[in-house]
């Protein structure tokens, strides 16, 4: 089931991923994908006896410094 959702994207980086024919929607919810399963990752290396009630929870918008897009 999928939520309909809205977010805010730069103009001119919407507009260039338009031209190239990148579908945002499953873009975004794959880059979601992959940063919910490395902080999960890390969480469970840091803290591998801890509930989820204990562990840090990432702010909201922020990715890890490491991930780019190719140019």
């Amino acid at each position: 089931m999928k939520a309909k959702v809205t977010i805010n994207i730069d103009k001119e980086v919407y507009q260039k991923a338009h031209e190239l024919g990148i579908n945002v929607s499953k873009a975004c919810e794959n880059y979601l994908k992959q940063l919910i399963e490395a902080i999960e990752g890390i969480n469970r290396q840091n803290n591998p006896n801890e509930t989820n009630e204990n562990k840090v929870k990432p702010r909201a918008g922020f990715g890890p410094a490491t991930i780019t897009l190719p140019r």
